[in-house]
Formats: structure tokens, C-alpha cells, sequence
């Protein structure tokens, strides 16, 4: 592979990887974090208004019973899709209308209630809810009331901000002893996964497709978007998962198929914990979600990712600062891919030295297009590789850290921290101040420039790439950019190591040793040896050649 289709090939590679690796959305607009919040105003364009619990990963809109009819959760945090109108108003033109914005339970309801006079269609009487946050409990809170046929019910929903759960407290009073809870989705998803777990369950039991399906006592119930490839369901796949608390008792009717719906049966007192957000490793693991079985199978990367992670965690017991955790992991990892990143920067910097070379070669044979003169290029570009000890296959080893820096990233875009970082509000959301990203631009120029310096015409034509980058890099979690900067800072301390290596070991390629016996002059002067040293054309020779020099013969 040529050396110069590295960056170009990488860069692809990259802008899939940052763009959810080949799904598109929109990117966040620029601005300080969410403060998570209540908003209350019109939803639905129907009489009364919602109530909107916002944060920097997901906007939940709530009606007056306790229904979630906006379930709303964004590809990238932060982004702030509730605007508000000149005269303080709520304008939720944004969640309605976006259209790369799924609405997890699309034209439906969950969280509603049906059984014994409750009937999510019909009308009830209701109260104004008890709105709450707490910042510091990473707590917001709603309490619903309201009454139909005679049946009154209290509905307690806390979110935490800092991830996807809901606890659902119900209290159904005047009514049956129990109540279905519906959880429909997943909105776009034309064909989820549902599947149960019961409890002391050999394994979950599943439908996918038409059909129902009902499981006793489960330990939890799930509605998934699934997906093939490396790197699993996606960065925008998602995911609803009921898991019964305390000691509530619960059985589920899974309903497969467009319409995939999970139906709870409840006591009339429940105590529900609900996952909405994505279906995605890392979140799930914060969560707590990864030990349920069956529930996600990490693949290689993801593997990879939750070893990071728990890196992450141990090293966060000992300094107590999630900033100081990825400049120590950074370091960490960069050591320990040393070895492999110094194979490849050798390769980097022999190219760099050997590219005036290359061109006589490609300049000597670029009018001649027959066999013969390109065996003979071919010929002479084998011998100058032996010259200098350049294998062209240790371009490959370029891609060897892309499983780890793959994993790395995708760990980091999506593990949520709980603090902020020196003039950081929030390592999980872009840099509000964009210094991270000029911080970024500066350092990838950089390492571009050490690693083109005799090659001018190269540089030029790929710092372009990250100018285009730059806008990435305005997107990128706080806690993704301090990692590229620190580790791109350090590959160039070690390629600039590795340029003074490389060329004090290629100074004397090419030299010839010329030893001259002069004979003595007519008028009888002693013999004298002239020894000669030329270089022509001597790679990383940076000092004009000295004139040769003359020693005296030994004397008789």
C-alpha cells in the first residue's frame, strides 16, 4: 500500500466511525449543556399541555395521566431541540418535526394503564402534576393523580439525567388488584426483538415477527432494535427494558412484529425500573443492564470497550477526577502500543527519507511506458528498498490499533461521566468555549507536518482533511477530544524521536570510500594518499560536502 493513501484511507475510516459508522444524523448544535429541567407546554396540539422532563440525552414528554407520548433520545448529547419563543414560551417544533428524531413510541402511549375501568383511549380526570428536580440526586421528578370510572392512581416517575432509567411507582386505588402496563416501540423499528426472562429462567424466551407470547414472573422484559456487523446494532439503535423492584411480581405478553408492545401485568402497588435509550454496550453497562441474561452479547469490540471501561473505573478509585482518568489511560494506552506504534513511525520517517529518491526514480521513468522500463523501475525501487531496510508491507501495521482505538472511541462518545473537567461543564457534551477543537486542529497539523516534512506538496494536500475535521471535532464529547489531543501529542514527541533515529541511521546510505595513491611530482616531492568520500544525492545529509582531504604518504 502506497504510504500516502494512509491518511486519506484513514480519514473515511474515521468520518464513518465519528458519523455512528455509517448512519447519519444531525449534528448538535454548538452550546453550554442542558441543565436537566421540566418544561411544560403544548405537545400535542390537543386542550391541556404536557410536561417535558429535558436533559442533555433524551427529552420525555409526559401528559397529564403519566403517559410518555414523546419519547425522544438523542444520537448526539447535548443537543438542544426544545427552542424558546421571544415571549419565554416552549417551542417544541424541534421534537416533532425533526426528522432524523425517532419518537420511541411513535403515535402510541406507554407507561398508560388498562383494566378495570382504566382505558388509555377514554378521557379521565386529572390534576396538575408535582414537578421536581434534583440536580445533585440526579433525580427529576413527576407525580401524576388523576380518576377514571372510579378508579383513582397516583404514578411516580423519576428520571436520572445522567442516563436513561425511570423509576415507575403506580398505586392503583378503587380498582382491580391488577393492572396491564403498556410499553410500546420502539417507533421506527418495523421488526424488534422481544423477548422475557423469568426468573430461575433457563433462557429468554422470545418472539420476533407476528405472534404473542406470555412469560410469568420475569426478571425483566425487552424491546430491542437489532443489527448485524462489527460493530453491532449501531450508535442509534434503541432499546426499552422493564425490570420489576422490590417486591413487585410481574408477567409479560410480548407482542412481536410492527407493533411490538410489551404488556406488564402489575400488581395494583408496583414498582417498576424502566431502560429507554440505547441499545448500545456501554450504556447498558452503566446501567446495570449488562449482567441480565441474554440481554446483549458484547462482540470483539465490545469487549474491548468493557475492559476500558473498567480501567477507566479503577483508575477513577484512585485519582477521583473522570479528566485525570482519560490523561491516565491515554498514557497508558499509548505505552502500551508503543512498540507497535514505533514500527510504524519507522516506516513513516524511511518513506519521508527515501522520497527524494522515489521521485528521481518515477521522474527517470515517467516517459517510458513499455514492460521493459517499468520492470527496470520496479528493479530499481526493490534495490533502493533494500538500501534502506523498507518493507512497504509495514505500512498494514497502521491498522493494526484500529480494533483498540475503534473500541476506545466508542467507549468514551458514550460513557457518561459525572463532572466536568478544569473549564469543561460536562466531559460527555462538545467543548462550549471550542478550545478542545482548536486544541485539536493545532496538534493534528502537527503530527501531519513531522510526518511529511520533506514532502511539502503531501502536506499540502491533506491538511485539508482536517479542516474538514475541525467541524467533527466541535461534536466530539469533551472527553473523546482531550484523548485525541493527548495522544496525538504524544505520537509526535515519539515520531519526532523516531525521525533522528531513523535519519542518523540512513546518514551514510549511498556514501562511497574513493582511496588514491598520487604519484610524486617530477621535481621529486614524496608520494601522497588522497582519500575521497562522496555522498551524492545522500539522504538526510543537511551540510554541504567538505573538499577532499589530503594525507602524507608514510615515510620510508
Amino acid at each position: 500500500m502506497k504510504p500516502r493513501l494512509l491518511l486519506p484511507l484513514i480519514a473515511a475510516a474515521g468520518a464513518l466511525l465519528l458519523t455512528g459508522c455509517g448512519q447519519t444524523g444531525p449534528l448538535p448544535v454548538f452550546g453550554k449543556a442542558i441543565t436537566p429541567d421540566w418544561i411544560k407546554a403544548d405537545f400535542d396540539g390537543q386542550p391541556g399541555d404536557e410536561f417535558v422532563a429535558t436533559s442533555n440525552l433524551q427529552d420525555v414528554v409526559f401528559n397529564a395521566r403519566g403517559e410518555v407520548v414523546g419519547w425522544f433520545v438523542k444520537s448526539y448529547a447535548g443537543t438542544p431541540y426544545i427552542k424558546r419563543n421571544a415571549d419565554g414560551s416552549a417551542n417544541l417544533s424541534g421534537l416533532k418535526n425533526q426528522a432524523s428524531l425517532v419518537n420511541m413510541v411513535g403515535d402510541r402511549k406507554a407507561l398508560a394503564l388498562a383494566g378495570g375501568g382504566l382505558d388509555p383511549a377514554q378521557p379521565a380526570e386529572t390534576t396538575e402534576p408535582q414537578l421536581t428536580t434534583n440536580l445533585p440526586a440526579n433525580e427529576q421528578t413527576a407525580v401524576f393523580r388523576y380518576t377514571q370510572n372510579g378508579v383513582d392512581v397516583t404514578k411516580t416517575v423519576t428520571l436520572h439525567p445522567r442516563n436513561f432509567k425511570i423509576d415507575v411507582k403506580t398505586e392503583v386505588a378503587g380498582g382491580p388488584a391488577n393492572v396491564d402496563m403498556l410499553f410500546p416501540g420502539l417507533g421506527k423499528a418495523d421488526n424488534p426483538r422481544v423477548q422475557a426472562y423469568a426468573r430461575n429462567g433457563a433462557e429468554p424466551a422470545s418472539v420476533q415477527g407476528s405472534g404473542t407470547l406470555t412469560v410469568e414472573n420475569i426478571q425483566y422484559a425487552a424491546l430491542q432494535e437489532t443489527g448485524s456487523g462489527p460493530f453491532g446494532p449501531g450508535q442509534l439503535a434503541h432499546a426499552l427494558i422493564v425490570q420489576p423492584q422490590g417486591d413487585t411480581t410481574a408477567s409479560a405478553t410480548l407482542t412481536g412484529g410492527e407493533q411490538g408492545l410489551i404488556t406488564a401485568r402489575v400488581p395494583a402497588v408496583s414498582n417498576l425500573e424502566v431502560y429507554g435509550g440505547k441499545n448500545e454496550l456501554i450504556h447498558l453497562y452503566q446501567s446495570g443492564y449488562t449482567a441480565l441474561p441474554g440481554l446483549f452479547a458484547p462482540n470483539l469490540f465490545g469487549k474491548i470497550s468493557l475492559f476500558i471501561v473498567k480501567i477507566m473505573e479503577s483508575i477513577y478509585k484512585v485519582v477521583g477526577n473522570w479528566g485525570l482518568v482519560l490523561m491516565l489511560l491515554t498514557v497508558l494506552l499509548r505505552a502500551i502500543m508503543w512498540p507497535l506504534m514505533q514500527a510504524q513511525g519507522r516506516t513513516t520517517a524511511r518513506m519521508q527519507v527515501m522520497q527524494p529518491k522515489i521521485k528521481e526514480i518515477q521522474d527517470k521513468y515517467k516517459d517510458r511506458k513499455d514492460r521493459d522500463s517499468q520492470v527496470a523501475m520496479q528493479a530499481e525501487m526493490q534495490r533502493l528498498y533494500k538500501d534502506y531496510n523498507f518493507n512497504p508491507a509495514g505500512c498494514l501495521s497502521t491498522f493494526v490499533p484500529f480494533p483498540v482505538l475503534i473500541a476506545l472511541w466508542s467507549t468514551i462518545r458514550n460513557f457518561e461521566f459525572d463532572s466536568g473537567f478544569l473549564w469543561l461543564p460536562d466531559l460527555a457534551i462538545p467543548d462550549p468555549f471550542y478550545i478542545l477543537a482548536l486544541l485539536y486542529l493545532i496538534v493534528n497539523i502537527g503530527q501531519l507536518y513531522v510526518m511529511t516534512r520533506k514532502n511539502p506538496q503531501m502536506f499540502r494536500q491533506q491538511a485539508f482533511i482536517y479542516l474538514i475535521f475541525l467541524y467533527f471535532a466541535l461534536t466530539f464529547p469533551a472527553g473523546v477530544t482531550i484523548y485525541i489531543i493527548l495522544s496525538t501529542l504524544i505520537g509526535i514527541i515519539q515520531q519526532v524521536i523516531i525521525n533522528k533515529q531513523v535519519e542518523a541511521e540512513t546518514a551514510t546510505i549511498g556514501q562511497r570510500v574513493q582511496k588514491t595513491t598520487v604519484a610524486a611530482g617530477a621535481g621529486g616531492g614524496e608520494a601522497k594518499t588522497v582519500i575521497t568520500k562522496s555522498a551524492p544525492n545522500m539522504p538526510g545529509a543537511t551540510k554541504p560536502r567538505k573538499p577532499p582531504k589530503t594525507l602524507d604518504a608514510p615515510k620510508d
